[in-house]
């Protein structure tokens, strides 16, 4: 071959290796990132209440959850401190989660970061996979671009949604329904 050509190949193999780099440091950044620093934030969003019992060692499995965290104290502002419980969701499946319940507030992140208000401990769900918040009275779960997407009563979650008590949502191997 002459020594031109073998110096454009090699430029080419460069440039390709480089935009692979790009690519890969890209998806990085889109899955670390914390997509809630985009959003303004209402007064302070209720944390996860645990309604029942859960398993005593949730995070050793694949597509385990972690028990939310117990409440110290409510936020006199939060729907839950005035005895109005106005949305929540429950675990269906797996099977050892089931029965798993989480009241909503202004807004619950969900996905496998630990800063999720409903962490979820499956390779399936991205860091910060979706979000759930209240939008005059009525709860809206949004995909947050990640990886897997979202199933809304069996299909692909693609906008901004409204739920309806009975909506079954699933993240990776998790089925949750909202009431």
């Amino acid at each position: 071959m002459s020594e031109p050509l073998l110096n454009v190949m090699k430029i080419m193999l460069l440039a390709g290796l480089y935009l692979f780099f790009v690519r890969v440091l890209w998806s990085v950044y889109n899955e670390l990132r914390d997509p809630r620093t985009r959003v303004q934030r209402r007064a302070e969003p209720v944390p996860p209440v645990h309604a029942q019992a859960g398993p005593k060692n949730a995070t050793s499995r694949r597509g385990a959850m972690a028990a939310p965290p117990a409440r110290a104290h409510q936020s006199a502002a939060a729907p839950a401190a005035v005895g109005l419980l106005i949305g929540q969701l429950m675990v269906l499946e797996p099977p050892e989660h089931a029965g798993l319940t989480w009241a909503l507030g202004n807004e619950i992140t969900i996905g496998r970061a630990a800063t999720c208000g409903l962490h979820i401990d499956d390779t399936y769900v991205s860091s910060v996979h979706a979000r759930i918040f209240n939008r005059n009275g009525v709860f809206v779960i949004e995909d947050l671009d990640s990886r897997n997407g979202t199933v809304l009563n069996g299909s692909q979650l693609t906008t901004a949604t409204e739920l309806r008590p009975g909506d079954r949502i699933q993240f990776g191997t998790t089925l949750l329904e909202f009431s």
